[in-house]
């Protein structure tokens, strides 16, 4: 609707300028030639008076430079005569009738007077008017020329008098117009129009372009107002404006700009946080070594075999730890840059999924892994690294608490794909639950008797960062009843690519 109402607003107003400047190049035209239909006969006599009075003072001697001029330049002729109409250089008569006292005033007025056509005003010599043309001959046969009319007979040569700068001297002309050439009217009436036409439409684009001007200057300011943070910055829209769509996806995108940068800052206060919290994890089995190494220095030798042995044990113990977490660090640290969050490779999780079976029933041999499909074509965005290592997070926390067995349910539905591991163990306590995706406030010592592990959740803190970094979404949760649990599940699930 909106489309139709500004096609409308523009072609009345491209047309109003146009249908505007034809207007004037009709009424130009017509001033024009109306100027020169009365003038054309009046021009050439003003000119050759003033060349008249610019070869000599004297307009006899300047007559007969006058004369070569115009042999020269086409077929006028000119003489000097007095108000009798007499010439005064070779004594014959030139006008029927002497001037009148109104031609006297009107030479004195305009310094010009035209006898014959086009007005036939005056009078003239000459003889009377050319009798009507004969019969046309055969075609083919020889045509002569028509003989030339004298000088004031209506369709001939008109008689121009002008002035000269002696008292009772004129200056008689007959001016042969230049049948050769084509009429100027037509060609100024087309050159006008076209030119007319071409200002028109630049005079529309013109106008039209000013607008878009006027805006690309209000998208510099809200683009310099962005580079300078002020990220709530938009475009104002206007009511019938042509660019409404192009605003309103630049205001989209400004959005866009803001939920990221917002997000950025989220995400690196909170990452910012997280290795706080790392670094104060990391004086505790530093602090925990150089206990065991003092101990080792200075009393090893009242220490007995087993007790030596058990102090290099625990150090082993901490030196694992400490590497692991400081792996932990680094990995977190890079998971926000942007060849981890750009998403662009395509991967198939089941094939995933089966290639991190192999490893853990390598690993764990004393367990059972089963995997369940439902459907087919388990394919998602991201990154192959990320996933192998959400996977793996998974596989091993599930395997650390698992008594036998393991299941592992693919299901592709109609907007995600998830996977769900479900293992036999003796599931979260209430507090694991709360904790799980979240550092916890000090380490932990997990897992059953024989496969003790030291924790402080990092682990799970890495799941849902790459959860989330492939928009999907990580789930803890108990199997069975709240007062029989049967074992844990850990789920996660993504968009379909």
């Amino acid at each position: 609707m909106i489309t139709k109402t500004l096609f409308r607003k523009n072609y009345v107003i491209f047309a109003s300028i146009v249908l505007f400047f034809l207007v004037v190049s009709i009424a130009s035209s017509w001033i024009f030639m109306s100027y020169e239909r009365d003038r054309m006969f009046l021009r050439p006599a003003t000119m050759n008076r003033a060349l008249l009075l610019a070869f000599n003072e004297d307009p006899f001697k300047a007559l007969e430079k006058l004369n070569e001029v115009a042999k020269s330049s086409g077929p006028d002729q000119h003489d000097l005569i007095n108000v009798e109409g007499l010439s005064l250089t070779t004594g014959k008569k030139l006008l029927r009738n002497p001037l009148s006292q109104e031609e006297l005033s009107k030479l004195k007025e305009d310094a010009v007077l035209q006898l014959g056509p086009p007005g036939l005003s005056g009078p003239f010599m000459g003889p009377p008017p050319r009798p009507p043309h004969p019969p046309r001959p055969p075609e083919g046969a020889f045509q002569p020329p028509p003989p030339p009319l004298p000088p004031g007979a209506p369709g001939g040569p008109p008689a121009v008098i002008s002035t000269t700068n002696k008292e009772g001297i004129f200056l008689y002309s007959r001016i042969h117009p230049q049948f050769d050439k084509p009429p100027v009217g037509p060609l100024v009436t087309t050159v006008s129009l076209i030119a007319c036409i071409f200002i028109s439409i630049g005079v529309a684009l013109f106008y039209q372009f000013s607008k878009y001007r006027e805006r690309s200057e209000q998208a510099l300011e809200i683009l310099t107002a962005l580079r300078q943070g002020d990220l709530s910055a938009r475009m104002p829209i206007k009511k019938f404006d042509e660019l409404s769509p192009l605003i309103n996806a630049f205001n989209q995108m400004a959005d866009d700009v803001e939920h990221m940068v917002e997000q950025l800052r989220k995400a690196d206060q909170t990452r910012r946080q997280l290795l706080q919290d790392l670094a104060h994890d990391l004086r505790t089995p530093l602090t925990s070594l150089r206990t065991f190494l003092e101990t080792l220095q200075t009393s090893h030798q009242k220490l007995t075999e087993e007790k030596r042995q058990e102090v290099l044990s625990l150090c082993f113990s901490e030196v694992e730890y400490f590497g692991k977490l400081v792996e932990d660090l680094l990995f977190l640290a890079q998971i926000t840059e942007p060849k981890y969050s750009l998403g662009n490779e395509r991967i198939n999780l089941q094939e995933r999924v089966e290639d991190q079976l192999n490893v853990f029933k390598a690993r764990y041999s004393n367990l059972k892994y089963d995997l369940v499909l439902t459907g087919e074509n388990f394919l998602i965005m991201g990154s192959a690294k990320l996933i192998d290592r959400l996977l793996r997070n998974a596989f091993e926390n599930s395997s650390s608490f698992a008594k036998s067995k393991i299941t592992v349910h693919l299901e592709n539905s109609a907007d995600r794909v998830q996977i769900s591991l479900c293992d036999d163990g003796p599931g979260f306590s209430a507090k694991a639950l709360s904790e799980f995706g979240h550092k916890k406030a000090s380490r932990v010592l997990s897992g059953d008797a024989e496969n003790k592990r030291i924790s402080v959740g990092i682990g799970s803190v890495i799941m849902k960062e790459i959860a989330q970094l492939h928009s999907g979404h990580l789930i803890a949760e108990n199997l069975g009843t709240h007062a029989q649990v049967e074992g844990a599940q850990i789920s996660v699930w993504f968009p379909k690519s």
